[in-house]
């Protein structure tokens, strides 16, 4: 073995293994001590670049489930509302079925209008009043909502509100008017054995749906209105009126095709099924619009458009005074009561639709932050093995070094 004294060989190779030892030491000594075996990019950039992307996923997917529960939370605000608003519309429909018998006098269908007049109120300051972190869900003010439920652009989820549930925004009827039809069963001597035939009546009701009478006969007004109301035709009620002729209802459009008279000749009935006529009938739907004197035929608040009557109107003045109009106060309740019952379950829906929401979410938040810790986070197993052996070779590296370095006094026995 040759002995240098200018260049120790053997000391730069100690040195060298030492600092690579006392690197693996600090590496080691870092990733235990912070749990993470990725710390800065230099660590392993590609993975530092994924982690970071799984950790904005992360964090969307955490707030996305806040959003959601936000979400509920707004729904069930507005779905006690709604009962509240339920609970106030079937009070008001008693009463006005209560105003509508004739036991009572005006002045009793006064006093039963007042409370009428006080629940109307109450739905509106219900509807006006109700909102979440500022926001008026009932009153038609905000006619939808997108609640923002993925951690990525157009991840949301859109909510229609309708058109609000205070009194002027429910409530719309269509309804068709006739004047006093008692001639139609008055027979050719002036006696009261005529009946009107109901074969042939045709009724579309809210949905569409025509419904045709193929047989059956009427000899009051009160007949037909049986009739019609046992028909059971979608959205459609009907009534006496004041002027002994017939009032009938619909949620939605209304169109009404005549019957004929039996029994009764047309110049001792003078009225007949065809003052009920809503389409079809150029004498009572003339190019001028709705109704003529001749018929007494009337639309209340409606258009006559393509063969059907509109819905229109509202609850907003509604009242009991007479028979007349607590009949058509009930009408109008009913048409309320569905369009607040549909409300409710759009917001019902939504609250089981923004839970499975969460569910997803947290489900996919959990698996992204299965594969973050693969990457990231520190083996403690595997680790602690690399620090150990780090520790032995940092300790049998200075050993080494300090043998190495004295080698060159061994030149000095030489020279004795």
């Amino acid at each position: 073995m040759s002995l240098i004294l200018n260049t120790n060989v053997s000391s730069l190779q100690a040195q060298n293994n030492l600092t690579t030892s006392s690197s693996q030491l600090s590496t080691a000594t870092e990733d235990l001590s912070s749990g993470l075996k990725i710390n800065t990019a230099a660590d392993n950039a590609a993975g530092y670049a994924i982690v970071q992307n799984f950790q904005t996923q992360i964090g969307g997917l955490s707030q996305a489930s806040q959003n959601a529960t936000d979400a509920i939370n707004l729904s069930q605000t507005a779905g006690s509302a709604l009962s509240q608003i339920t609970s106030n519309l079937q009070s008001i429909r008693d009463l006005a079925v209560q105003s509508a018998n004739g036991t009572y006098q005006a002045s009793d269908r006064a006093d039963i209008n007042t409370t009428v007049q006080q629940y109307l109120s109450q739905i509106n300051t219900i509807a006006n009043q109700t909102s979440f972190n500022g926001i008026n869900v009932l009153n038609g003010s905000s006619s939808s909502l997108s609640f923002q439920v993925g951690a990525n652009v157009g991840q949301a989820i859109d909510v229609g509100l309708g058109g609000g549930a205070t009194t002027s925004q429910l409530g719309q009827v269509s309804e068709i008017s006739t004047g006093n039809i008692s001639g139609a069963f008055v027979d050719a001597t002036g006696g009261t054995g005529a009946s009107l035939s109901l074969s042939g009546l045709s009724i579309t009701g809210a949905d569409g749906t025509s419904f045709t009478f193929t047989g059956g006969t009427a000899s009051s007004s009160q007949d037909v209105v049986n009739a019609i109301n046992a028909a059971g035709i979608d959205g459609v009620s009907a009534a006496v009126n004041a002027s002994g002729g017939i009032n009938i209802y619909s949620s939605g459009e209304l169109a009404v095709d005549g019957s004929s008279v039996t029994g009764a000749s047309a110049g001792s009935s003078g009225a007949g099924f065809t003052t009920l006529t809503a389409s079809g009938n150029t004498t009572a739907f003339g190019a001028s619009g709705l109704g003529s004197a001749a018929t007494g035929l009337a639309a209340t608040g409606a258009a006559y458009v393509g063969g059907a009557l509109s819905a229109s109107g509202s609850l907003s003045g509604g009242d009991v005074l007479t028979v007349d109009d607590a009949n058509q106060l009930i009408s109008r309740v009913d048409a309320a009561l569905s369009q607040v019952s549909t409300l409710s379950s759009t917001f019902g829906a939504v609250q089981d639709r923004f839970q499975s929401d969460i569910s997803t979410l947290s489900s996919q938040q959990t698996n992204l932050t299965s594969s973050q810790s693969s990457i990231q986070d520190t083996d403690f197993a595997a680790e602690t093995a690399v620090l150990s052996q780090a520790q032995v070779l940092q300790q049998a590296g200075i050993s080494v070094l300090a043998t190495a370095n004295s080698e060159p006094q061994n030149i000095l026995k030489l020279l004795q």
